[in-house]
Parts: structure tokens; C-alpha cells; sequence
């Protein structure tokens, strides 16, 4: 019995090898298999992140352009109310001026006041008459030597505003026009820097918007519409919409039409030109060599800035009704400067600047001033000769070689702002699209910099990575420009009220702010896509 025993035992021995190593055989490939199909995930995870934050980023610098417009534009307008200001204090100048001429006129007369006047004077200090002269003598020299600052000021100031416009104008070639070797828009070559910075590879790039690498493909192969959308998109629909979305005007009468009214053949310019067709045209209203008329929507804008502007009272209203001069004489003060378009130029006008004096409330002198900014820039390139600019750049106020010469403003007329960057109503904000390629397996396990194999690496998993690391991956991402104000009109904010809505245009009396690139609120947001798929 007891040899029948083992022998039962040994020939059992050793049975269970065999099927414990069948599993484990199939525990390590499936080991291997979900490790491999993990850092495929991982790569599209990775992949997808990259693109997110490439969509946000290029819609954040296409933001900036947008906000970098709105700020020139404010400084144009701020540039226009600081000539109202020079404008004002020329006209008080001008006063003075009159007075002093008129008061010197009526004692060297013969009239019965002068002779009085006179009479008075001699009373006091019999030398007074001759100061009087003396001083009329120095006024008029004083007078026309205000002109010339405040003229040239004035044309320096309008030189900034051509300058701004300039600027803008690079802006918006900067937001539209691709490199003509890569293909790519500042938005574009943003949204490049961003996902190279997601784990890229020599052995495995992440192509951006890049037409010959990947959206040629999916335009012409894909059966999915909104995968082909979205290449449509990142081939340059970006730019297109940009194109569409600003436009140049100049300021116009207030009667004009509304601008964007030759969205429909500015569109088809665009794309015309984005796609190297043709280029921007030169007679189409709206592009910047053929800047549209606004409607009044400038003068509206420097008008509701000095209307807002505490120090801007003098331009406003210099209406004040029985000053006291010197405790004895009574005046009466009225007059006001206001911006207007006319002869295609915005102006400044003082209409009948007056000044009354009474004594004992009867008037005896009345002189008055009237005229506009223009017309006081034509009188003081007039009167510049070159005494008149090496006083000028005794003050500091000219260059003889920087941004301001005074020979050269001498010789330019005052033609206020000409051109500036609008917002076409037809399209209010823009979609940026990044379409992102790269080869999955790029998480640089086993290989160098260069993608070769490191050497000695032996992990024996080719034949499992084969199926997975020889597809691309895609991701795409999107992200919106939009405007907003940020919003303070909350019941009881007792720091925000109806009418601080900067230069936007109430709707209805609704405190909804029309986008505008008047004021800097453009900002980037993520939108929801759904698009997304490997590649052989």
C-alpha cells in the first residue's frame, strides 16, 4: 500500500506549470498591451491639452490686437480734446490780446471816454499812459508767439494721431497676413510656441495649422463634416474672419449711413486676398487705404469724452454771468468750444467768444474772439520762421532728428484724425481654431533625442507598439474673441451708474454695450468642440 502511494504522488507532480504559464504569458501581454494602449491615451490627453491651450492663447493675442486698437483710439480721442484744450486757452489769449489793443486804442483817442481814461490814469501816475503803450507793445508779440506754440502743438499731436493709425494698421496686417514661407499668422505662429511646449519630439512634432502636413488630409479624405470644418477653419478661416470683423473708417458727418455697409464685397476681398488672389483693395470702403465714413461715431466719441472729462469744463461752457473785476466792474463771460466735421476734417470752433463789462450794471466795453483750431494752425504756420522753432526747441518741443520737427510741421497742415480701426457690426466676434497632428508615441521612452533607439535599450515591445505608434493623432481646439464689459451695474453699486458706459451706445436704454473698439474689454474664451479622431 505504501508504494502504490507514491507512486500516485509523483506522477502528479508538476501538472498545474503548464497552464500557470499560459496565464502568466497572457498577463504580460495584456500588461504590455494596456501599457502601450496607456501612453497612446496619454499622448491624446497631452494632445488635446496642447490644443486648448493653443486656441486660448492665439485668441488671447488676437484679444490684445483688438484691445491694443481700442487704447490707440482712445488716445487719438484723448489727443483731439487736448487740442480742444490748446484751442480754448488760444481764444482766452486772443481776449487778453483784444482787450489790451482796445483799451491802448481808446486813450490814444480822441473820444470823451478815452480822454477820461487818460485823465484818470495821469491822476494816479503820470507815466501810466506810456506803460499802457509800452504794454500793448509787448502784448501783440506775446499773443502771436501763443499762437505758434499752440499751432505747433496742435499739428504734433495730429502727427501722434497719424502715427496711431499706422500702428493700427500693422496690427491688423499682423492678424491677417501669413508668412509667406511658413503660412502662418502671428495668431498662428502664437498658437505654434504654445503646443511645442506639450512634450514635443524630433521623432514625433506637433504640426500646427499646418495645410501641407494635416489639413490638406482631412479637407480631401475625411467623411466627417465637422472634422472638415474645422480644417476649412484653421486653413486660414481665422484670418478671414479677422479681415471681415475690423474695419477702417474716417470720421464723417452725423447724417452718414452706419459703417459696415460694404461687408458682402469686403468679405469677398478678403478672402481673396488671404488666399493670394489678389490683395486688399484700394477702393473697397472699409480697408485701410479706403478707410468708410462712420456716421459720426468719432465726433460722438470725443464729444461724450469731454463731456465726461471734469477738467474739459473750459471747452464745455465759459458761461459765467456777473463776475466781480476788482470789486467795482461787472462781467459777463460767454462762450464755448465744440467739435464739428467740416470740409472733411473734425475742427474745433469757438463761435463769438464774448466778454461785457459793466459798471454799476451798465455795460461801457464788450470785445469778442471767434474762429477754429484749423484756422489757428494755418496762422501760426504763417508766423513760424526760424527764430520762432529755435524757441520751439528751447522748450523741448522739436527734434531735429527724432519723431518731431518742427520745419516739417511748419510745412504740414492740421487734418485731425483721417483714418482709425472699427468694428464691422456684420461680425462681432471670431472663433480661433487649432488643428494639432503628432505621433502618439512620442513620451521619449527607449529613444534619444534624435528618436533613434538608445543603445542596450532591449524592451521587446515592437511588436506591440506597431499597432499603436504608427497612427498620428489629432486635436483640435477653439476658442472665441469676444467683448464685455466687466459688469458694475449691479443694483445698489453706488460706484457705477447708467451713463458710465464710456463711448458705447446704449440699445433701447438697455445697459447692454454694443462691441466697439473703443473700449479695451475684448477677452478669449474656450468654446466646445466635439471633433476629434485618429489617423492612419
Amino acid at each position: 500500500m505504501r508504494a502504490v502511494h507514491r507512486f500516485s504522488h509523483s506522477s502528479q507532480s508538476g501538472q498545474v506549470f503548464p497552464l500557470a504559464l499560459a496565464v502568466l504569458v497572457i498577463a504580460c501581454v495584456t500588461f504590455f498591451f494596456v501599457f502601450n494602449s496607456g501612453r497612446a491615451v496619454n499622448e491624446k490627453i497631452n494632445l488635446v491639452n496642447a490644443a486648448d491651450a493653443s486656441a486660448y492663447s492665439g485668441a488671447q493675442i488676437a484679444a490684445r490686437h483688438l484691445n491694443f486698437m481700442a487704447y490707440t483710439n482712445r488716445a487719438m480721442i484723448a489727443n483731439e480734446a487736448a487740442i480742444g484744450h490748446l484751442y480754448s486757452f488760444q481764444v482766452e489769449v486772443n481776449m487778453l490780446g483784444n482787450i489790451a489793443q482796445d483799451a491802448v486804442n481808446s486813450i490814444s483817442g480822441t473820444s470823451l471816454l478815452g480822454q477820461l481814461g487818460r485823465l484818470i490814469l495821469t491822476a494816479i501816475n503820470p507815466e501810466l499812459p506810456n506803460y499802457i503803450e509800452f504794454l500793448n507793445q509787448v502784448i501783440q508779440p506775446l499773443v502771436d508767439s501763443s499762437k505758434v506754440f499752440t499751432g505747433m502743438l496742435s499739428l504734433m499731436l495730429d502727427a501722434n494721431n497719424a502715427t496711431f493709425t499706422n500702428f493700427q494698421e500693422q496690427a491688423y496686417m499682423d492678424l491677417i497676413q501669413a508668412d509667406p514661407n511658413t503660412r502662418q499668422t502671428v495668431v498662428d505662429k502664437a498658437m505654434s510656441v504654445v503646443a511645442s511646449s506639450y512634450l514635443e519630439r524630433a521623432s514625433a512634432p506637433i504640426h500646427v495649422n499646418d495645410y501641407s502636413e494635416t489639413l490638406s488630409e482631412f479637407i480631401a479624405q475625411s467623411d466627417n463634416p465637422a472634422v472638415v470644418a474645422a480644417a476649412n477653419q484653421a486653413n486660414g478661416g481665422s484670418a478671414q474672419h479677422l479681415c471681415e470683423m475690423i474695419l477702417f473708417a474716417t470720421p464723417g458727418a452725423e447724417t452718414g449711413g452706419a459703417l459696415g455697409s460694404s461687408y458682402s464685397a469686403r468679405a469677398q476681398n478678403c478672402q481673396q486676398a488671404l488666399s493670394g488672389a489678389g490683395s486688399l483693395s484700394l477702393t473697397i470702403p472699409g480697408t485701410p487705404l479706403a478707410p468708410e465714413a462712420d456716421g459720426g461715431l468719432m465726433i460722438d466719441a470725443i464729444r461724450q469724452s469731454t463731456a465726461q472729462m471734469e477738467n474739459a469744463t473750459w471747452i464745455r461752457d465759459r458761461n459765467v454771468d456777473n463776475y466781480s473785476i476788482f470789486g467795482i466792474f461787472r462781467a459777463d463771460r460767454a462762450g464755448s468750444t465744440q467739435v464739428g466735421y467740416n470740409n472733411g476734417s473734425i475742427n474745433w470752433v469757438a463761435d463769438n467768444d464774448t466778454l461785457r463789462v459793466k459798471l454799476l450794471g451798465i455795460p461801457f466795453y464788450s470785445t469778442s474772439d471767434s474762429g477754429s483750431a484749423a484756422g489757428n494752425v494755418d496762422q501760426a504756420r504763417a508766423m513760424v520762421d526760424d527764430l520762432a522753432i529755435q524757441g520751439l526747441r528751447l522748450f523741448g518741443l522739436c527734434e531735429d532728428d527724432g519723431a518731431v520737427d518742427c520745419n516739417e510741421l511748419a510745412n504740414n497742415q492740421y487734418d485731425s484724425i483721417q483714418r482709425y480701426a472699427a468694428l464691422d457690426p456684420n461680425r462681432q466676434s471670431v472663433a480661433i481654431t487649432a488643428f494639432l497632428e503628432q505621433n502618439n508615441c512620442s513620451d521619449h521612452i527607449g529613444v534619444d533625442e534624435e528618436g533613434n533607439r538608445r543603445e542596450g535599450w532591449r524592451d521587446n515591445l515592437s511588436m506591440f507598439e506597431e499597432p499603436v505608434c504608427n497612427k498620428s493623432v489629432y486635436a483640435i481646439g477653439q476658442a472665441e474673441v469676444y467683448f464685455q464689459r466687466p459688469d458694475c451695474y449691479e443694483q445698489g453699486n453706488a460706484s457705477c451708474f447708467a451713463t458710465d458706459n464710456g463711448f458705447a451706445r446704449l440699445d433701447n436704454g438697455n445697459l447692454t454695450e454694443a462691441p466697439n473698439l473703443y473700449n479695451p474689454f475684448w477677452h478669449a474664451r474656450l468654446i466646445a468642440t466635439s471633433v476629434g479622431d485618429g489617423n492612419d
